[in-house]
């Protein structure tokens, strides 16, 4: 994920997600979670494990440089071929070369590669159409003689990638719609992997009725006790929030619905956003391990991570069979599960202050004990006025630029 350099704490990471992540949304439980009331999903967590445990070994030095990142890439290419699925790229090619400077004497040089299979769907009508699932794969590498193995960042996303092709290929009969799988290079570098592909798809990018990605899914915004994946998103498509509806959530795992205007664009789901094209972002959130050698395998929520995969898998499911597919909407409105998940996230951090686990300055308690009493106020309301989406936004930001 790239974003402005990592503070410490509980507070700063809470801080980082008003101004550039959605405030958190706690979904109501949906009507029919009955169907996901017993259900630890198909995926589990001793599927998804060994994957980030090689993605994220230090012999992969950090999936920072070309040798690594060849070793990274050759897993992909062959889970994917292990599960049938057919190259994306031209010449039946997994890879797609992302070009970069020419040398002195004029010759074209290779700055990365896109790795990407796709499943063919069932219904000769919708088969042209696809939903792709997709993380990125690179990494920080070796800084300073130090591995950065990048365990949730996002060797997290590529495990649930690669277990949402093994449920998809398993099935009796693939979906009515087609399905691409994606793991994109120089995500850290300015999403130039995912603004690559974006510019050069192998077929009209209208046809992409849906993109999914996933960046951080092992392990808790903050470090704080909470259980929940924030999506972001489904606000810019309304019938997305119908397919969540459907699909319910699982046991131990709460959705919080996010507004992309929150927290601008923070992973490779950006070049999609430009162009319109309907589009959710899942996460766990930033952590105090983010984009340091501490972010290793044995700290990753395996079970967490597993509900996580199952719920990508549910959703796309959904949307590739659905009659009618995503269409993409400018008119929003405002949403009152962002302050809910903000009071929250707030209550968990003053509730850490209180019992010592978290130490805090008498401005930044003041703060935040204000912005809590604020949201709690709109909450006993019952709705965010149109107004006041602008101080949600103001207020993060100031909260930031005075603690910090």
């Amino acid at each position: 994920m790239i974003l402005s350099r990592k503070l410490s704490g509980y507070l700063l990471v809470l801080l980082l997600f008003c101004v550039s992540l959605p405030p958190l949304a706690a979904a109501e439980k949906p009507a029919n979670s009955r169907q996901f009331a017993s259900f630890n999903g198909p995926i589990t967590a001793e599927q998804v494990e060994p994957h980030v445990r090689f993605l994220a070994d230090p012999r992969l030095e950090g999936r920072g440089n070309e040798q690594s990142k060849r070793l990274a890439r050759d897993y992909l290419i062959k889970q994917y071929a292990d599960c049938g699925l057919k190259p994306l790229f031209s010449d039946g090619s997994y890879l797609q070369p992302i070009p970069g400077s020419t040398t002195a004497d004029g010759q074209p040089t290779v700055r990365g590669y896109n790795v990407g299979a796709w499943l063919p769907g069932s219904d000769p009508q919708l088969r042209d159409e696809f939903v792709i699932i997709s993380a990125h794969y690179d990494h920080l590498g070796v800084r300073r003689g130090k591995v950065y193995p990048g365990a949730d960042d996002n060797a997290s996303s590529m495990a649930m990638v690669l277990e949402t092709a093994r449920q998809f290929t398993s099935a009796a009969q693939p979906p009515r719609r087609s399905i691409v799988f994606l793991n994109f290079d120089l995500e850290e570098n300015m999403l130039w992997g995912s603004r690559w592909f974006a510019s050069h798809p192998p077929w009209p990018l209208e046809r992409v009725k849906l993109f999914i990605t996933a960046d951080l899914l092992g392990r808790s915004l903050g470090d704080l006790p909470l259980r929940s994946v924030f999506v972001i998103g489904s606000e810019l498509a309304p019938n997305l929030r119908d397919h969540m509806q459907q699909v319910g959530q699982p046991d131990g795992l709460k959705v919080h619905r996010l507004g992309v205007d929150l927290i601008g664009t923070r992973s490779d789901y950006g070049p999609f956003h430009d162009r319109q094209i309907p589009f959710l972002f899942f996460s766990t959130g930033e952590h105090p391990d983010y984009h340091t050698p501490r972010d290793t395998a044995d700290r990753i929520d395996y079970k967490q991570l597993a509900r996580i995969s199952s719920l990508v898998f549910r959703i796309s499911q959904s949307v590739a069979n659905g009659d009618e597919p995503p269409h993409w909407t400018s008119q929003t409105t405002p949403d009152i599960e962002e302050v809910k998940t903000l009071y929250e996230i707030t209550s968990k951090i003053l509730a850490a202050e209180e019992e010592g686990t978290l130490q805090m300055g008498s401005v930044q308690k003041f703060f935040v004990s204000n912005i809590h009493t604020k949201f709690g106020s709109i909450i006993e309301r019952g709705e965010l006025r149109s107004g006041e989406r602008p101080w949600l936004i103001r207020s993060a930001q100031f909260l930031l630029l005075t603690v910090f």
